[in-house]
């Protein structure tokens, strides 16, 4: 090695801190670094292979570095080429376990029965084969109706990843399970085994089984190795584990280092193990643990509020955190009426943020964390009414779910049997047995053999769609129409069989969905909105050309004709359409069909879940919904995993964090009261307010130190008079206000600034914050009846003329 490369390495090596140097040098055969949040992680890993190649002269082809996804080893080779040149750096195997195990197999897989040519099956060729083998005549006779028709593909595909994970094969899934419907898709398993291996294809998970049996089988696969590093090793799973201790067994265990934290381990719905720490320990005695406890990231009043959560862990190894960061403000734990006022809380307050850090903070700097995607919906239209960027990341928007779809196109088309695409959508769903060619032979009504296939459409639709358009007659309720939908078509059971590994999400985004019909009698009001914001636009869908326009009313014409009397639109003189099914489904075609903003001056602010946000970090977080049923979640299998996810969430955050709880969450269109998290309860009280953060100049400094930023002066104005008069300072804005119980977010009893939780004129030009007459939140709590609706739009408007009087804030929907 040159002595530029070691000089290089050295500067570098004095820029860690003595535990970290103690991690890069450490000489022990396995060695397990146990990485805190915004320890340094990374840049330690990066410097161990670098210090293994420099000063240890292993060669470069004799490392193997394994990260769990691809950008991850993309990072790590970036920071390399820094270290040890980009030739170097080419020369070491770094990559996924499915990545590295290919390479093993291409090169020793005749051992195990492959071919050197094999072809990786995706998802989409192993659906296919699944159902092949389905609609094999043999196959079919040995397994039940359910699992042939009713399971879906990926359902059962999951069910095999599952066991793969845990090294079983089928014989084992048959043995091992008490459900029928398992046994059976252990047949299937088989057969699906037989003819991967005829079509020389090996699927991903049999990418990781097929290396364990050939580093069982074959001592001399890895003959060159000298070092094995693992990344993020806490998300391991069984077979993982087995795929390390094989590879340790083929090097004779010369140098192995694993990092990790068990503290986030938060992957357990993907087989990963957090005990693999203690069973790596337990396997190899001469094992030696250094603690990353320095955190870089974080104040210390949000480390001292997450370390309360994650002690609550009685499994959990022994370690601690520590900061030389700021002391920073205690966390904000803030209890609110209920989900829709969380929202609102978080737009006023993330444009108070903005507005009061000085720049130090942007919209780019601000994350939204949740449990669940489905409590998103409300954020999102929260932030819609404010004008905040954002973006979701980690799955599409609310209203372009596949099950939020399918439930909507199942009111479309009864409402409107005319609607092809959404008589397409449902046909299916949840499965009939109706192929495509039955499919195509529906919608050509001209041809004389559809006749005896609509009678057919008739007998599978008619309950439903008469009793729902029986119900649009009767004025009941669009949330009451959905959950009999939902319930008549058996949706529960479709998602179990179809989506098991996360049905229960998917259940609970429908649940919100017949939330937001409870809440519809004033979505006109915010459809007004939509129609009026200049920065919406709508994007234009175009039908594909192979679906043809079939009038779907002529279905079920004659049998509604027996039933039920036409639906009338009830429309009064002059008036907009008061048809609630009719706006109902404008909403949501709104929401849906609404363009992505363009990206502002200052980024978007992120929307995603506690998963999605591991590894990322941001100056400030909000993280809703914590409350009991959501973290712990109340099917949680367990409660300690659900403690390490509210801990991931909460670390996530530099400076400021907010643990928002509403007393009362919607289920299903009803309402159930809800604790706060238990993890939040009992924590020093010098850790946390039940209000938002007060900020002066000194909170501001701190700010800027965490951040590495340059501290704003005292003398810069946080907002302007549009009309030119004389600038204020916070301090003169609030303390001329007086304190009131904020009936905006259901905060009761709290001090809540006024003067902070003013209102802009847009989310991208700051003006001093004004006040006016609040105005009735728009979306009501109550699932109303027609008639009480009319009652509530009276007294809205009496409300409105009352509130005039009052100096409470002009509304911000």
């Amino acid at each position: 090695m040159t002595t530029l490369e070691k000089e290089k390495l050295s500067q570098f090596i004095e820029t860690l801190n003595s535990v970290q140097k103690e991690s890069v040098l450490s000489d022990a055969t396995t060695l397990q670094i146990l990485a805190g949040p915004g320890s340094g992680k990374t840049r330690v890993l990066t410097c161990r292979v670098a210090h293994l190649v420099i000063e240890k002269g292993v060669s470069p082809k004799d490392i193997i570095v394994v990260t769990f996804t691809n950008k991850a080893a993309n990072e790590m080779k970036k920071r390399l080429f820094q270290l040890i040149g980009e030739m170097k750096t080419s020369s070491l195997l770094i990559g996924t376990f499915h990545s590295i195990c290919c390479r093993l197999l291409r090169r020793h897989g005749q051992a195990v029965g492959l071919k050197s040519d094999f072809t990786i099956a995706d998802n989409t060729v192993s659906e296919q084969i699944i159902e092949t083998i389905r609609n094999d005549e043999e196959i079919s006779n040995s397994i039940s109706d359910f699992v042939q028709n009713k399971m879906k593909t990926g359902a059962i595909l999951g069910i095999i990843s599952s066991a793969k994970s845990k090294r079983k094969d089928y014989v084992q899934l048959q043995k091992e399970s008490d459900k029928d419907y398992l046994k059976e898709v252990g047949i299937i398993y088989r057969e699906y085994e037989i003819r991967l291996k005829k079509l020389n294809l090996v699927d991903f998970d049999n990418l990781l089984m097929k290396c364990c049996d050939l580093l069982e089988k074959k001592t001399d696969v890895l003959p060159n190795i000298k070092c094995i590093l693992v990344d993020e090793y806490q998300d391991t799973n069984i077979i993982q584990y087995d795929l390390i201790k094989l590879m340790m067994a083929q090097i004779n265990i010369k140098t192995v280092t694993i990092v990790g934290d068990p503290d986030q381990s938060i992957f357990g719905w993907r087989s990963a193990e957090p005990k693999n720490f203690g069973k790596m320990a337990e396997e190899f005695k001469e094992t030696e643990a250094i603690n990353l406890e320095q955190n870089y990231r974080s104040t210390a009043s949000i480390l001292g509020s997450a370390l309360h959560v994650i002690k609550q862990d009685p499994d959990r190894l022994d370690k601690s955190l520590y900061t030389d960061n700021p002391g920073g403000i205690p966390i904000s734990i803030i209890t609110v009426y209920d989900q829709t006022k969380q929202a609102d809380f978080v737009a006023s307050e993330i444009r108070k943020v903005i507005n009061y850090s000085k720049g130090l903070i942007q919209y780019k700097d601000i994350a939204v964390l949740m449990r669940m995607n489905f409590i998103s919906n409300d954020i999102e239209m929260a932030f819609r009414n404010h004008k905040i960027p954002h973006v979701v990341v980690g799955g599409d928007r609310f209203f372009g779910r596949m099950e939020v779809k399918d439930i909507i196109s199942y009111l479309e088309f009864i409402y409107n049997p005319s609607n092809t695409l959404a008589f397409q959508r449902i046909i299916n769903v949840p499965k009939r047995g109706i192929g495509d060619a039955t499919l195509k032979k529906l919608t050509e009504l001209n041809n004389s053999q559809g006749t005896d296939l609509l009678a057919t459409l008739i007998t599978i639709f008619v309950k439903t769609c008469v009793q729902v358009r029986e119900m649009i007659r009767d004025k009941d309720s669009v949330a009451d129409m959905l959950a009999y939908i939902v319930k008549e078509i058996e949706y529960e059971d479709y998602l179990k069989s179809n989506y098991f590994q996360d049905h229960v999400a998917r259940l609970e985004n429908v649940g919100q969905l017949i939330n937001i019909a409870t809440e519809k009698p004033v979505l006109t009001e915010e459809v007004d909105d939509f129609l009026d914001n200049d920065d919406i636009q709508l994007i234009e869908g175009e039908e594909p050309d192979d679906i043809e326009e079939v009038d779907m009313t002529l279905i079920i014409k004659e049998e509604e004709e027996e039933h039920i009397e036409p639906v009338e639109v009830l429309e009064d003189e002059g008036v907009m359409s008061t048809d609630p099914v009719a706006e109902f489904l404008e909403f949501c075609t709104l929401c849906s069909n609404q363009k992505e903003q363009e990206e502002a001056e200052g980024g978007k602010v992120t929307i995603g879940t506690i998963h999605a946000s591991k590894g990322l970090e941001w100056p400030c977080v909000f993280i809703v919904s914590c409350s009991e049923g959501i973290i712990p979640h109340s099917r949680a299998n367990d409660l300690n995993e659900e403690g390490r996810l509210l801990y991931v969430g909460m670390t996530r955050s530099k400076f400021l964090l907010y643990c928002i709880s509403p007393k009362m969450r919607q289920q299903f269109g009803d309402y159930i009261s809800s604790e706060k998290s238990r993890y939040l309860d009992d924590m020093d009280t010098n850790l946390f307010v039940n209000k938002a953060p007060d900020w002066d100049n000194d909170v501001r400094d701190m700010l800027a130190t965490t951040l590495g930023k340059p501290k704003p002066s005292p003398d810069d104005t946080l907002v302007t008079k549009k009309d030119g008069r004389n600038k204020k300072s916070f301090h003169e804005y609030s303390s001329s206000q007086p304190v009131y119980n904020d009936v905006r977010f259901g905060i009761h009893g709290s001090k809540v600034d006024l003067a902070s939780m003013g209102g802009f004129t847009s989310a991208m030009t700051m003006h001093e914050p004004y006040y006016s007459s609040s105005q009735p939140t728009k979306r009501s709590k109550t699932m109303y009846s027609m008639s009480q609706f009319r009652d509530s739009k009276e007294k809205n408007t009496e409300n409105k003329k009352n509130a005039k009087k009052r100096n409470y804030f002009k509304d911000y929907l």
